[in-house]
């Protein structure tokens, strides 16, 4: 039987390793956390299905991904700028809820399940280092992050609730703010781009002031949540023969930080590169490759513009709300227009995320 060795217990690696069990191989995945999810706190996050014309839990399925975790659709959205909310109606799931991190029934939890119940051996509080693997899964680390959200998460008696809010009070850089609210259990959060935590600290309590001036909410046992994220304007897919997937390689949309649905097709795409051996960077840029330069373009954009973007944006769902995932699908992905702006947007978001990165190593 051959084996495979895993580096990082996260939605990636565990995709990797579910995927190999299926095909018969000894799968042992090392995980330097307690348990699966340990990154995040209950955080409250959306499975997107704006940016493929897939209905993204059928592309779980067809990754050999089952839903045996909790997950709400939601078809209802209110959007933000602040001081006015607009609500907006849609044909299919926007988004698909998801908690985050060790309890049950979470995203984490539920591809853990999945990846025991197939053999996979799981090593937790592990020390193994890249050099002994196959696979590295291993998420955003040291300095090298440029996304970060803070915010809360807590029980209420709230309906439930999709809240978009764009406001450059409380998001840096032409990011976003939320809260969500389903069966019981909220989050509110500030997601911020090239900025430190610190920094992001003061764009939550702006979040909080004006969300909770938006809507009428209880809010019970409430505890801080956060965290951060990486992407790579070129992913570093493989290095030294070994296949980096989801964060670890850089895979996240570049204007807003979705990188759940990206990490779990790496996974699966890294398992079909060596099980069939195929070229792992081909099959990603076949995949995902036309997107994540549009995300490139976007990025510049929204770093050209960030003081306007958030009335653009607001405009637009003012005037069509009906269009509103149209809208989406068309600005992440391909244009002729963004393909011949992309060697230009690359340099430029490129300089920005090097300037950012020393900024963070002089603090």
């Amino acid at each position: 039987m051959d084996s495979i060795n895993i580096l990082g217990a996260g939605v990636s690696g565990l995709s990797a390793a579910i995927n190999f069990a299926k095909q018969g191989y000894n799968v042992d995945v090392f995980e330097k956390r307690s348990d699966c999810g340990k990154r995040f706190l209950g955080d409250l996050e959306g499975l997107e299905n704006w940016s493929s014309e897939k209905n993204v839990l059928e592309e779980l399925y067809k990754m050999n991904i089952k839903t045996n975790f909790d997950y709400t659709p939601f078809k209802k959205l209110s959007v933000s700028d602040g001081k006015e909310k607009i609500d907006i109606n849609l044909k299919k799931p926007m988004f698909y809820l998801v908690k985050r991190g060790p309890a049950e029934k979470s995203l984490d939890q539920g591809l853990k399940n999945q990846a025991l119940d197939l053999g996979v051996n799981i090593h937790f509080n592990s020390k193994e280092k890249e050099k002994n693997m196959d696979i590295i899964s291993t998420g955003p680390t040291g300095k090298k992050y440029f996304i970060v959200a803070r915010g809360i998460r807590f029980e209420t008696c709230s309906d439930d609730i999709a809240l978009l809010l764009l406001n450059n009070e409380a998001s840096a850089n032409g990011a976003y703010s939320y809260l969500l609210v389903s069966k019981g259990y909220g989050c509110i959060c500030s997601v911020n781009v090239y900025i430190t935590g610190k920094e992001a600290n003061k764009y939550f309590k702006k979040t909080y002031e004006l969300i909770t001036n938006l809507v009428d909410i209880d809010i019970k046992n409430q505890k801080n949540v956060g965290g951060i994220g990486c992407f790579l304007i070129k992913p570093n897919l493989k290095r030294n023969g070994k296949l980096y997937t989801g964060e670890a390689a850089g895979l996240q949309d570049l204007l807003w930080g979705f990188g759940m649905r990206y990490a779990m097709i790496s996974g699966y795409l890294a398992t079909k590169s060596v099980i069939e051996n195929k070229n792992y960077k081909k099959l990603i840029k076949k995949e995902i490759g036309d997107r994540l330069k549009t995300s490139v373009v976007n990025r510049y954009l929204t770093d050209r513009y960030y003081q306007y973007i958030h009335k653009y944006i607001f405009d637009i769902v003012r005037d069509d709300t009906g269009n509103w995932m149209e809208m989406l699908y068309k600005r992440f992905n391909p244009t002729l227009y963004s393909r011949v702006f992309y060697p230009y947007a690359k340099i430029k978001v490129s300089q920005r995320l090097k300037s950012c990165h020393k900024n963070k190593e002089s603090t």
